[in-house]
């Protein structure tokens, strides 16, 4: 009788947890906040009604948003800018400066050491904004230990 009652116990625990994972998928599925799943690579974050995705890459930092789907907008008539706070408690306001069809870049040199980067813009003729943190970290100069 003991071994249905433990067996019954194990089915009731493994229902519930394959629940809250199938719940989670459905809840993020369009993996907002989680890093490099975006169309591009970056990091996605709602911009209601649309979404946005940042993406730093060779010490640049790039904005695309993006549609219910997830699927890249066009840029043209699109402006914003990008509030960039920096450790030091400094902070940068950049215009989003286009780039291809559906890009933006952050014309700053100092953008991709940002910790937060709050964008703002108009995109077909709505207001939106989202805010990212920054996940990237500095790669230090590797040491030559090479001797002859």
């Amino acid at each position: 009788m003991k071994v249905i009652k433990v067996k019954t116990i194990i089915a009731a625990i493994t229902m519930m947890l394959l629940g809250i994972t199938t719940t989670y998928a459905q809840k993020n599925p369009h993996n907002v906040g989680v890093v490099g799943k975006g169309p591009h690579g970056g990091t996605i974050q709602e911009a209601e009604p649309y979404h946005a995705e940042i993406l730093v890459k060779d010490n640049k930092v790039y904005v695309y948003f993006l549609d219910a789907d997830i699927k890249p907008l066009n840029n043209k008539g699109t402006t914003g800018t990008a509030v960039l706070q920096f450790k030091d408690a400094t902070t940068a306001v950049v215009n989003l400066l286009a780039i291809g069809s559906e890009g933006f870049v952050v014309d700053d040199p100092k953008a991709a050491t940002f910790s937060n980067c709050i964008v703002s813009a108009k995109v077909n003729g709505k207001s939106v904004s989202a805010k990212f943190k920054n996940y990237t970290k500095a790669k230090p100069a590797a040491a030559s230990t090479h001797q002859h």
